[in-house]
């Protein structure tokens, strides 16, 4: 998994150098089939990739297949994709009178998928691993109920302990009494994987409905916490009383899943939202969230693309 600065080497997956050619068009407003091919022509010969064919003909399938899967990010993106193919499916335009939130959002999906996250997510004093978890809150609201749904951030982007972060949840949805530890011991959890909450409640007010618990992974190494997220766990170790309905597990990620492994990934994580996903169903961001989506990712553009190949 490449890392920025750092770039892709010819044995990256077709999700990733999708990833390389988008961060180019972002970079230089356009970029195309030959500029990859050159790319890797370049690094062909480097000692990190012993192995690799250097047969034009495998490097020019696997491009084939790169601007197949962004055709495919194009569709999956429900016409909000920032990107553009163009001259017969070997050119891709950055869209740059493509201004509105969702573009916004695929952009900063996309950084915070490239940079590392653990030591570069901070830009312009906006940490954008804790951005994520707000951005997941408002989408998580959309995906499960629209304009009848609610939703909040439950994570390290929200203070205070978590003994009342766990009553506060249980009052909102009317359902589980309030903080109790099952164990008697030390409370260690912040947040004990849970990362964003949505339900839709009915009119009656009454427990017993459809419920969403979220967990969220900036970057790309995500895939040894598919299944950290139990929510009848949670609930039993945590809550006074049962939950009516077990709430739905959810796993959100920044990354455009490989397209390989989308069933095994839904099989352990659970409903996937992935960036596609999550652009696809955006429909809005507040203000003040969007303003800060806006400030993180050109902040992060001019310190990690500035001298981009």
């Amino acid at each position: 998994m490449f890392k920025l600065p750092h770039l892709p080497t010819p044995r990256a997956e077709v999700h990733e150098l999708a990833d390389f050619i988008e961060l180019l068009a972002f970079e230089k407003k356009i970029a195309s089939a030959r500029d990859v091919l050159a790319y890797l022509g370049r690094i062909d010969d480097n000692s990190d990739n012993i192995g690799i064919d250097d047969d034009d003909g495998t490097n020019e399938d696997i491009l084939d297949e790169v601007m197949n899967e962004i055709d495919r990010r194009d569709e999956a993106c429900g016409g909000d994709y920032p990107f553009e193919l163009q001259a017969e499916g070997t050119v891709i335009h950055h869209l740059l009178d493509k201004e509105n939130h969702k573009s916004e959002l695929y952009r900063y999906l996309l950084l915070s998928t490239r940079l590392d996250m653990d030591s570069d997510r901070v830009h312009a004093k906006i940490d954008g691993t804790l951005l994520f978890e707000e951005v997941i809150a408002q989408v998580l609201r959309h995906y499960v109920g629209g304009n009848k749904a609610k939703s909040f951030v439950f994570g390290t982007a929200t203070s205070g302990r978590f003994s009342d972060k766990v009553t506060q949840m249980c009052q909102a949805l009317g359902e589980g009494g309030r903080f109790r530890n099952l164990s008697g011991g030390p409370v260690k959890a912040n947040d004990d994987k849970l990362d964003a909450v949505a339900w839709v409640p009915f009119s009656d007010k009454l427990p017993g409905q459809l419920i969403a618990f979220a967990q969220c992974k900036t970057g790309t190494n995500w895939r040894d916490s598919l299944g950290q997220m139990n929510p009848d766990a949670f609930i039993r170790k945590w809550t006074e009383q049962p939950f009516l309905v077990n709430p739905v597990r959810v796993f959100c990620i920044t990354e455009s899943e490989n397209r390989s492994r989308w069933k095994g990934t839904c099989i352990e994580g659970g409903i996937l939202l992935d960036r596609c996903r999550i652009v696809d169903f955006c429909e809005s961001l507040e203000t003040d969230l969007l303003k800060k989506v806006r400030t993180w990712t050109k902040a992060a553009k001019q310190q990690t693309l500035k001298n981009f190949v």
